[in-house]
């Protein structure tokens, strides 16, 4: 066997360690997928104080700006401006998160109904999540039908209606 050039053993090594790279990406996205919620609620925390310290710094940079050493009239409008752009960045995190929060919110509730299976595809279709032209399509909440187990008290192995009528029965 001819021994190999720099060349292929480089290939090789690249090709390893970008293997081994997506591995490890791989491995931290999905760490941080299943922790979304948990982010979420620490992003929307951090960037609700974040809003408000941004507002009170640009509104001294703006107001007094003597008060925050190296500021004079030369860089005020800059700081200024950097000071409001940070807020809209907090801003625009908050909202986001916000946002995730009530879609996931809504999205556990409805695979919590219909992981306990109380609820199943509507016959609306000719067949569950397939569309007329042959495409398939997604379920929502207005495509199931609820189906609630029987309860105990209207089961007919319950003789509480009897009993009663007995001890209605024995008073007269």
């Amino acid at each position: 066997m001819a021994p190999r050039s720099f060349e292929h053993r480089l290939y090789i090594t690249m090709s390893r360690t970008s293997h081994s790279l997506a591995f490890l990406c791989r491995g931290v996205v999905s760490a941080l997928a299943s922790r979304l919620e948990c982010i979420s609620n620490c992003c929307a925390i951090y960037s609700f104080t974040g809003i408000f310290f941004t507002l009170y710094v640009g509104m001294m940079i703006s107001k007094q700006p003597l008060y925050i050493k190296g500021i004079d009239s030369t860089n005020q409008e800059i700081t200024k401006e950097s000071a409001f752009g940070a807020m809209g960045m907090f801003i625009f995190l908050f909202s986001s998160s916000v946002v995730y929060l009530c879609y996931n919110k809504h999205h556990d509730e409805e695979h919590d109904i219909r992981s306990r299976g109380y609820m199943r595809p509507g016959s609306q279709g000719s067949e569950v999540g397939v569309t007329s032209r042959g495409g398939f399509r997604d379920l929502r909440m207005s495509d199931y039908q609820v189906e609630m187990p029987p309860s105990a008290s209207n089961s007919p192995d319950n003789t509480s209606d009897d009993e009663e009528d007995e001890h209605i029965d024995l008073l007269s």
